[in-house]
């Protein structure tokens, strides 16, 4: 990630987050520079707030909910603006767990003294209401909303898919030293251990995988929370 900006030294554990947010940088710096043609002018700067509130959230996630990194890493996130810091704190607050920004919650941004339709709950709403905020392009985040409040990839939930992973490559890892391996070096490829040594296989990712899942993939939608922050009723049922 780029080092513009930043104010001290990153404390030790920043460099577990430091290959994700530099692909966001990367996707945000994309983002600002391709053609708007074709595009209503709030759509323009749609992927700015998604792709903020996805680096937010990846912070978030891997303090609150999985414990990878640690306060210092989180404040040091905080000081340096890599993070929105009143959109973290309001997520700890019941109803804002999924609060898409704090612009669309701030009354004196609206008319009558209301808030983006996005804040609606949905049994307030008509059965076939278009939900779309014009400020972030939002499709509901209050609670009983929409789970991918983006509606693409950038309404993913990255800590989760990337912890997923990290549980997969281990169990993998695991599997293949308790099985035999091939010392006879016959070239008959029975040798199937990952090389540790690739990043890939150590962060659980496949040769050309993004930080990104598949949109159909359940990992991208966090599926162990559900919209009040807690364990959802799949999560339940198998914890019980």
């Amino acid at each position: 990630m780029s080092k513009f900006g930043r104010k001290g030294k990153p404390p030790p554990g920043f460099d577990y987050l430091e290959p994700t947010l530099e692909v966001l940088e990367n996707e945000l710096r994309d983002r600002i520079n391709e053609p708007h043609e074709g595009k209503r002018k709030v759509e323009s700067v749609w992927p700015v707030h998604q792709i903020s509130w996805q680096r937010t959230r990846y912070v978030f996630d891997m303090y609150h909910k999985h414990g990878k990194i640690d306060k210092k890493v989180l404040d040091y996130c905080v000081r340096n603006k890599i993070v929105d810091g009143g959109l973290l704190a309001k997520w700890t607050k019941p109803g804002y767990e999924k609060l898409c920004s704090t612009y669309v919650i701030n009354s004196r941004n609206y008319n009558f003294g209301t808030v983006s339709i996005c804040r609606v709950p949905k049994h307030s709403l008509g059965e076939d209401q278009v939900v779309e905020c014009p400020t972030t392009g939002c499709r509901g985040c209050a609670s009983g909303g929409a789970q991918n409040i983006f509606g693409n990839k950038y309404g993913q939930y990255l800590a989760g898919i990337q912890v997923a992973r990290e549980a997969k490559a281990e169990r993998e890892a695991s599997e293949s030293a308790k099985r035999p391996r091939d010392d006879d070096d016959d070239g008959d490829g029975d040798d199937d251990a990952p090389d540790l040594g690739d990043a890939d296989a150590v962060v659980g990712r496949s040769k050309g995988d993004t930080i990104w899942a598949p949109l159909d993939d359940d990992r991208a939608y966090d599926p162990a929370y559900d919209d009040a922050g807690g364990p959802n009723k799949r999560q339940r049922g198998a914890n019980e």
